[in-house]
């Protein structure tokens, strides 16, 4: 059985508490072992107000499930998808290995943009802390010279 590289975005109802949004991560994460899919990474994106209502929600909590599955598995992982009233919408896309290498390479430079700006704030900290230890120097300095 041949197993391709998946994506699956699920958008949880957000009115669920943090504990049942984790029982439903946790029964999906067993179902993907029980159909022996390999999960590469389960991305928690977290809160986000939907743009639009979705099944009269606002709010919507998001998962990405980076899987390596035969393609039969995706035809029944939506259908449980679709049956669950707790998923407000469900996206399974195919990642090629041109997709994955340009995912590859958008991360390793997302990586180091984000190293360099934390460089320069750190930067920015030292320089003005020296600034200020300067301008504390000079106020000593003034104080000692009127006295």
């Amino acid at each position: 059985m041949i197993k391709k590289y998946y994506e699956s975005y699920l958008i949880i109802d957000g009115n669920l508490d943090d504990a049942a949004i984790e029982d439903v991560i946790k029964k999906y994460e067993a179902l993907f072992l029980k159909n022996e899919i390999d999960i590469k990474n389960t991305d928690r994106i977290g809160r986000k107000r939907l743009a639009y209502q979705i099944k009269k929600r606002l709010n919507g909590y998001y998962v990405c499930f980076e899987m390596m599955a035969s393609p039969q598995l995706i035809s029944k992982l939506e259908r449980t998808y679709f049956l669950d009233e707790n998923i407000l919408r469900y996206l399974t896309i195919y990642m090629s290995p041109k997709s994955l290498k340009e995912k590859d390479e958008h991360l390793k430079n997302k990586a180091i943009i984000q190293s360099k700006f934390e460089e320069s704030k750190n930067l920015a900290a030292l320089e003005a802390e020296k600034a200020e230890s300067a301008a504390a120097a000079a106020e000593t300095v003034l104080e000692t010279t009127k006295n």
